[in-house]
């Protein structure tokens, strides 16, 4: 059996990484970052799949933590 590689990723909490994942993925679609990025992406993924989340679930779950942010902050 090979071992998996962790990466600073296993070491977030879920609710960072979600946010992470939402936002970075969110920019990397407006053109703010690069498509380099899609590197890290793949980490996050990585890292949720090692933990039994699905990749939907991560993106769903981001999207609200960021909302909620948001909200908190009252920026639109």
């Amino acid at each position: 059996m090979v071992k998996q590689n962790s990466s600073l990723y296993d070491k977030l909490s879920l609710d960072l990484l979600a946010g992470f994942y939402f936002e970075i993925h969110k920019n990397i679609e407006k053109g703010i970052l690069s498509d380099a990025m899609y590197h890290e992406i793949r980490l996050m993924e990585q890292s949720a799949l090692r933990r039994g989340i699905s990749l939907e679930y991560l993106h769903d779950k981001g999207s609200r933590i960021i909302k909620e942010e948001k909200l908190l902050r009252g920026t639109p």
